[in-house]
């Protein structure tokens, strides 16, 4: 078959992860193809809203490939590199790429650039954060009018570095409920750059209902005996695909072994009509927001 240059990438980037021994996760280690799978493409299922309800419903996640414009993303891309160069200083030019490639200089670490808004709210990042093609997409999934955080995430991992084991639903407990993360990279990575993995059936634990939750909490009650034999699912990213899961699910970065920044971005996403109170602000998408997608 004929395949793209990338596409040629991402297939020997996917062949290599699958052949390590062992690949980090948060806190643990796994081996592929055992604890550790590759996730479900539900892309042909992206015209069939229902449907893509039922699998959040059902896995907890799903995984849709070449959803945004690949330029568009790229273009939010270049305001976070062109800052960690600009601003921090921590871009090795002289390493092959260019700047655009995000090559770590020295031994330098990585950045969570949540609230930044010099970063978070650039125009360039908002078009890739709240695009109308994602907001007609939850229109459609809720059923209902959309509503996302005006607090943004984003996250700039350096070699190393992971994020551990966590559920959100407990930073957002009071409004928690319908709430969906939708986390998208920017820029094509394998799980050797360090990719977001989702912990199968998380989501269905019992201890999201029970009292005493609060922020300090990070995973459900029962989740030490559930992980012991639970599968992970990750996969290999490029521009513009998205992860949707459930707030719930409880997840991890693959380890960046890497010498280049992996850079990803994620939001929140309600129905409207749940929404309730303030929390970090929200954005109401209007028809006029939706009718341009």
């Amino acid at each position: 078959k004929n395949l793209s240059e990338t596409e040629e990438m991402m297939e020997k980037g996917q062949r290599s992860w699958m052949d390590e021994a062992s690949i980090r996760v948060g806190n643990s280690k796994f081996k592929p193809g055992k604890q550790l799978k590759e996730m479900v493409d539900s892309t042909d299922i992206l015209g069939r809203p229902k449907e893509l309800r039922k699998r959040i419903d059902n896995d907890g996640y799903v995984l849709l490939r070449g959803v945004l414009d690949e330029k568009t993303v790229l273009k939010a891309r270049k305001v976070v590199v062109s800052a960690l160069d600009s601003e921090w200083n921590v871009i090795d030019k002289k390493k092959g790429g260019g700047v655009m490639a995000a090559k770590m200089a020295g031994k330098s670490k990585g950045f969570l650039l949540t609230g930044y808004r010099p970063i978070t709210h650039h125009k360039d990042v908002l078009e890739t954060l709240e695009n109308p093609i994602l907001a007609n997409l939850f229109a459609a999934i809720f059923e209902d009018t959309p509503t996302t955080f005006d607090n943004k995430w984003v996250r700039v991992q350096s070699t190393g570095q992971y994020t551990d084991e966590h559920s959100d639903f407990f930073r957002f407990a009071h409004c928690a409920h319908s709430l969906c993360v939708c986390w998208m990279p920017l820029g094509d990575y394998t799980p050797l750059d360090g990719t977001l993995a989702v912990c199968c059936g998380s989501h269905k634990l019992t201890g999201y209902t029970k009292s005493g939750m609060d922020m300090k909490s990070e995973l459900p009650e029962g989740f030490e005996k559930f992980a012991k034999d639970a599968i992970w699912r990750t996969a290999s990213f490029k521009a513009g695909d998205i992860l949707i899961f459930d707030i719930r699910m409880v997840h991890a970065s693959t380890m960046n072994t890497t010498d280049a920044f992996r850079i990803s971005m994620d939001t929140r996403w309600q129905p409207a009509k749940v929404q309730g109170g303030n929390h970090f602000g929200f954005k109401v998408f209007k028809p006029s927001d939706l009718a341009s997608g």
